[in-house]
């Protein structure tokens, strides 16, 4: 039964899809509502980063929908049918809504009918204007200019998406109030998963008291630049991603991108990130001119969180295509970095620095005995070495995680020898990332096979912070030998390959 009630009552279902080229087709009568609440619509769901496929081009009396629309059809997640009153007078439309339930059977495509200046029982019956368009329909079949079936098909179709849950424009005040229903269902439940998510996130009292100061600052509209600083491996990122998605629910952002910039700035990398993010394609051939784009279209928002990871240096914002912070402030926007230097921020002019600090010895040994997967009895030999093993990991998150996995499913007398290993342990730059260099090096020394550590010295080939495809690595570790245990086929070679990198 078609939904007649407030938004707040509505819900789309879920989607397990995998992400489509775009994130909403919008299917309208375009003599009816395109100069209306269908552009207010468009403008307001693009602004929130939703993707949206709108055809403005029209088509004249007669013509057939055009295979390049029901490819928009296909490739989007989601259909937001606007019934107006003259929908069904146009067999471009029920073709579309035809292709549209097409996709919601076969590929779980979302659909969410918007009954606009019409009665849902209209449209599930075919009364009114819609009956009027289908005794059209119907003389034309008879004069031998349309197909029966089709007709029967198209009347189907209204009546099965008249049957969805969808939302119904007399029960609102305005279309500007009815667009906002529609924008906050589309966001909630159509939004597809950000890179921001962080399901496994787990803070300690240290992460907890950096959150609360980062949640702060990015309340205060005061604030328009924040640094979070603190050594290699003491979880910024993962905090810093963590805290944004939560303002983003609150509502604090609209959007939130990010970047990693790293030792070796790479400009274009930078700028295609943020744009990705952002849903924009940039396809300026010089960085200056993807600057621009890119400054223009941030401009255009409003309540953008702009994450740039992993700074070293002083980075000129400008050169990105990121607006100064005069022009985001009045946009309601803010620049979060991460980075392991004080002086970094103080360069960068932030107005709040956060330190993230070490976890405490409990915490820490919380979070080992969790990755280990593995319980002591207090008071015994193998207890002691264990926190030995972990007070070694200096509160870092990155080093206990990695030794944890490491002697998980190990004997005594490997721990006994690894606590040895990391007492002894000095690497040749003795700097503050000394305790991260000798438990990266233990993990590497207590993987299984020559196969493993072969295809952990393979990942150094690739670029700081790149995400290595498995199936990359695959193809460089079997021109160079490797996972050829089993029959020399490329086949065998992968199943080995994503054995080693599980």
């Amino acid at each position: 039964m078609a939904l007649s009630s407030q938004s707040a009552s509505a819900s789309l279902p879920s989607s397990s899809a995998p992400r489509s080229k775009h994130d909403v087709f919008l299917s309208f009568r375009g003599d009816d509502t395109r100069k209306g609440i269908v552009s207010y619509l468009y403008h307001e769901l693009q602004n929130r980063g939703i993707q949206t496929f709108m055809d403005d081009q029209g088509l004249q009396q007669g013509m057939p929908i055009s295979p390049s629309l029901l490819a928009a059809i296909e490739e989007s997640r989601c259909a937001i049918v606007i019934l107006s009153p003259n929908y069904a007078s146009s067999t471009w439309c029920l073709d579309e809504l035809a292709k549209i339930l097409q996709c919601f059977e076969a590929k779980k495509t979302l659909v969410l009918p918007i009954f606009y200046n019409v009665d849902p029982s209209d449209v599930r019956n075919q009364r009114g204007s819609f009956a009027e368009a289908f005794t059209k329909h119907e003389e034309r079949c008879r004069q031998g200019n349309d197909d029966v079936e089709k007709v029967k098909k198209w009347r189907a179709a209204l009546t099965q998406v008249a049957n969805l849950s969808g939302l119904d424009s007399n029960k609102y005040r305005s279309d500007i109030e009815l667009v906002q229903g529609i924008v906050e269902l589309v966001c909630s439940d159509v939004r597809p998963i950000s890179i921001m998510s962080n399901g496994g996130f787990e803070s300690f009292e240290a992460t907890r008291q950096a959150m609360d100061e980062l949640m702060k600052a990015l309340n205060n509209d005061e604030v328009t630049t924040i640094g979070v600083y603190g050594m290699g491996g003491v979880g910024k990122t993962t905090m810093a991603k963590h805290v944004s998605a939560q303002a983003q629910k609150k509502g604090l952002f609209d959007h939130v991108i990010m970047a990693v910039v790293s030792q070796t700035p790479d400009t274009r990398n930078i700028q295609g990130a943020l744009a990705d993010l952002l849903g924009l394609k940039l396809e300026e051939e010089s960085v200056i001119g993807r600057a621009g784009r890119l400054q223009k279209e941030m401009l255009r928002r409003n309540k953008i969180l702009i994450i740039l990871d992993d700074i070293w240096n002083r980075l000129d914002l400008s050169s990105i295509g990121i607006p100064n912070y005069n022009e985001l402030q009045i946009c309601n926007s803010k620049v979060l970095l991460t980075t392991r230097r004080l002086n970094v921020c103080h360069s960068m002019e932030s107005q709040a620095n956060i330190h993230l600090n070490f976890l405490s010895e409990e915490d820490a040994w919380n979070l080992f005995l969790k990755k280990a997967r593995k319980s002591f009895q207090k008071s015994t030999e193998f207890f002691e070495v264990a926190r030995k093993i972990a007070r070694e990991c200096a509160g870092l998150p990155i080093a206990l995680i990695a030794v944890a996995r490491a002697l998980g499913d190990k004997d005594f007398e490997d721990w006994k020898r690894a606590a040895q290993l990391l007492e002894m342990s000095q690497p040749a730059n003795f700097d503050e990332e000394k305790d991260v260099f000798k438990c990266i090096k233990l993990s590497f020394d207590y993987l299984d096979t020559e196969d493993a550590k072969s295809c952990f010295l393979l990942c150094s080939l690739f670029p700081e912070d790149y995400d290595i495809p498995i199936e990359d690595l695959m193809k460089y570790g079997f021109g160079t030998g490797l996972f050829r245990e089993v029959n020399n086929t490329i086949e065998n070679a992968r199943v080995v390959a994503y054995s080693v990198t599980k």
